[in-house]
């Protein structure tokens, strides 16, 4: 019974709630159930966005999070945006300045973030790229590529063959062009397979 009130309140409570209080948001807007944004004015979220179950997203002022279009998180994710500052002389717990850290987190259309997956300030995620589950995102990962761990890295390139990446960017109406991103894949060592011709696909 609480497993349904909760998906009723989130449906048709909480999800308008945050479009009132979300800085923007796109339609088909799907926030998983016992899921929480702190600071909803600070987010950003492109249309029919996705998230599973039990995710907290919580930053700042100065930690500004910007969701593009068409992106999927799955269940218990986190996106914690700002830090503390060391240096303050007593106990952080008490101390409610957050002016001495400026890092965005940005997530570009497309992406897919796995299960149990974090996004930390200075974290960023390339168009279609996908984040393996229980990773920790700190840094910049490139468009169209496969990245997991804690920290994560990139593992491999999105497709197999390029033809695949050429045929996904003309029908997503994708930002990059091929050559760039064949450019930035290569300086990263990531290599493609012969053509789909080739290998009789």
């Amino acid at each position: 019974m609480r497993f349904l009130l909760d998906i009723i309140f989130n449906r048709f409570v909480y999800r308008l709630y945050l479009k009132r209080k979300l800085k923007c948001v796109g339609v088909n807007f799907k926030f998983g159930y016992m899921s929480e944004i702190n600071n909803p004015e600070f987010f950003s979220i492109g249309e029919n966005f996705y998230s599973g179950p039990f995710c907290l997203f919580s930053t700042n002022k100065n930690n500004l999070v910007k969701i593009g279009d068409n992106v999927m998180f799955g269940p218990k994710c986190n996106i914690q945006g700002g830090n503390h500052d060391f240096s303050y002389l007593g106990f952080m717990r008490f101390n409610d300045n957050v002016e001495h850290m400026s890092s965005d987190i940005n997530i570009e259309a497309g992406a897919w973030i796995g299960t149990g997956s974090t996004l930390v300030s200075g974290g960023e995620i390339g168009e279609g790229s996908i984040v393996g589950a229980m990773s920790l995102v700190n840094k910049a990962i490139p468009p169209y590529v496969v990245a997991a761990g804690n920290p994560a890295r990139v593992l491999k390139p999105r497709f197999t063959y390029l033809e695949q990446l050429e045929k996904t960017l003309i029908a997503t109406n994708s930002q990059y062009t091929l050559e760039e991103l064949q450019q930035l894949h290569e300086s990263l060592g990531l290599q493609y397979l012969e053509s789909l011709e080739v290998n009789g696909n």
